[in-house]
């Protein structure tokens, strides 16, 4: 079972603050692997990201609606910090998730888009590995 603990939901929503970039990495239009920082994705809830994309006709978009599997990279790399994560990518279009996904995300990436344009992806988690901050390694699956 997967559970972002309080620690992990904390960074992925500072990493902006803490000057960490989170990769997402998806099979772009040619079919090829194509990798882009993110300073929207945040945890949606325990077993799931959120991303907000301001560019709604961005490759990310197309990409996941040929192939749902995304890869997603965090790496602290003073505090040897590190999160490998495979997971479903879908955009929603419902209401509460938009507002949710849009308010939770970091203040800068907010001002990039103040008229609420974007597309809103959530991110369901299927594989999380790694090493905390105090050196435990971890892996949990769905």
């Amino acid at each position: 079972m997967i559970t972002l603990d309080a620690d992990m939901q904390h960074r992925f929503v500072n990493a902006l603050n803490d000057g960490v970039a989170i990769v997402v990495g998806y099979v772009d239009k040619n079919g090829d692997p194509h990798v882009s920082p993110y300073g929207s994705v945040h945890a949606h809830s325990d077993n799931q990201l959120a991303l907000w994309l301001r560019n709604p006709d961005g490759a990310l978009i197309g990409g996941i609606a040929r192939n749902a599997k995304v890869g997603v990279f965090y790496a602290q790399i003073s505090t040897r910090t590190f999160f490998r994560i495979e997971g479903h990518a879908r955009v929603t279009s419902d209401a509460a998730d938009r507002e949710k996904i849009f308010t939770s995300m970091h203040p800068f990436e907010q001002s990039g888009d103040p008229q609420r344009k974007g597309i809103a992806v959530i991110i369901d988690l299927d594989k999380i590995a790694g090493r905390k901050a105090d050196g435990t390694m971890f892996s949990m699956e769905r």
